[in-house]
C-alpha cells in the first residue's frame, strides 16, 4: 500500500517538474455495484430455508428474505495533473460499501427462535490514474483508466436459531456469531467521463467506471477463511462492477 502511494507521488512530481500544466483536485460520489456472486449464492441458500420456515404450519412468525448484496455507493477523491491540454496522470482514493440484512422471530412449541443476519462488504483503493479528453464542444468527453491496490473487508453478524417444530433436514449450517474478514488485491478500472467547465477553475461532471477486482482469500485475525454456509469451502469476493458518480473539480494553474 505504502509503495503504491509513493509511486503516485513520484509520478506527479515528475510530471510537475517536466511540464507546465494544471493540477486539478476532484471528488465524486454516486451509486455503484459489485457482483459478489459467491456471497449471493449463500444468501440464496439462507432464503430457501427462511421461505420454508415461513410456510411451515407448525411455526408462527415470518422473517423477511435477505436482499442480494452488491448495491451501494462509491466515493472518490484525488488529484490529476494535466501533462498536455487533453492528457492527464494522477492518483485517487476510492471507497465502496454495500450491506444487507434481515431479522425476525419464530415461535414453535412455546419457544421463540431468532434469525438475524447482517452482512457488509467494503473496499478502499489507492489508484494510479490516467485520462484523455478526445472531444470538446463546451462539454468535454473523455476516457480514463487506472490500476490500484485495494483493501477489501467483509463483516458478518449471524444468529440462526432453528425452531424445534421444523423437522426437515438442512444441509446449510450458517457460521453464527460475528466475523471480520479482510484481503488485499490489485484491481483495474476503465471508464468514460463527461465534464462541464463552469469557470476556468471550477467544473462539474459525471463518471461511468467499470472496476475489475477480486479478493480471492479473506481471513479473520486468526487466519480463518470466510465460510458463510459452513460447507468447508471459503468464499471469495468478486467486487467487479459499475459505478456512476457526480464529480466536482477545482483547478489551479501551477505556473501562473
Amino acid at each position: 500500500m505504502k509503495g503504491l502511494v509513493a509511486v503516485v507521488v513520484l509520478v506527479l512530481l515528475v510530471g510537475v517538474s517536466a511540464f507546465a500544466g494544471e493540477l486539478a483536485t476532484f471528488g465524486g460520489v454516486g451509486p455503484g455495484g459489485a457482483a459478489l456472486d459467491e456471497i449471493n449464492s449463500k444468501i440464496t441458500l439462507f432464503n430457501k430455508i427462511i421461505e420454508s420456515l415461513n410456510s411451515t404450519p407448525t411455526i408462527t412468525g415470518t422473517v423477511p428474505l435477505i436482499p442480494a448484496l452488491g448495491h451501494g455507493f462509491t466515493y472518490q477523491a484525488g488529484e490529476r495533473y494535466w501533462i498536455f491540454n487533453n492528457a492527464s496522470i494522477g492518483g485517487k482514493i476510492e471507497y465502496f460499501h454495500t450491506a444487507t440484512s434481515t431479522a425476525g422471530k419464530y415461535t414453535s412449541d412455546g419457544t421463540t427462535s431468532t434469525i438475524a443476519i447482517d452482512l457488509g462488504c467494503s473496499a478502499i483503493g489507492f489508484v494510479v490514474t490516467g485520462g484523455f479528453n478526445f472531444l470538446n464542444y463546451g462539454l468535454i468527453l473523455g476516457a480514463h483508466g487506472g490500476i490500484g491496490y485495494y483493501y477489501s473487508g467483509f463483516t458478518s453478524d449471524i444468529t440462526f436459531e432453528m425452531p424445534s417444530g421444523y423437522n426437515k433436514t438442512i444441509s446449510v449450517h450458517p457460521h453464527t456469531g460475528t466475523g471480520h474478514y479482510h484481503s488485499q488485491s490489485i484491481g483495474i478500472e476503465a471508464g468514460m467521463s463527461l465534464f462541464y467547465p463552469v469557470t476556468n477553475w471550477f467544473g462539474l461532471g459525471a463518471d461511468l467506471t467499470y472496476r475489475a477486482l477480486t479478493a480471492p482469500s479473506l481471513t479473520d485475525a486468526h487466519g480463518t477463511g470466510l465460510d458463510l454456509d459452513g460447507d468447508g469451502t471459503a468464499e471469495r469476493l468478486d467486487l467487479s462492477g459499475i459505478s456512476v458518480q457526480l464529480t466536482i473539480s477545482v483547478s489551479l494553474n501551477l505556473f501562473q
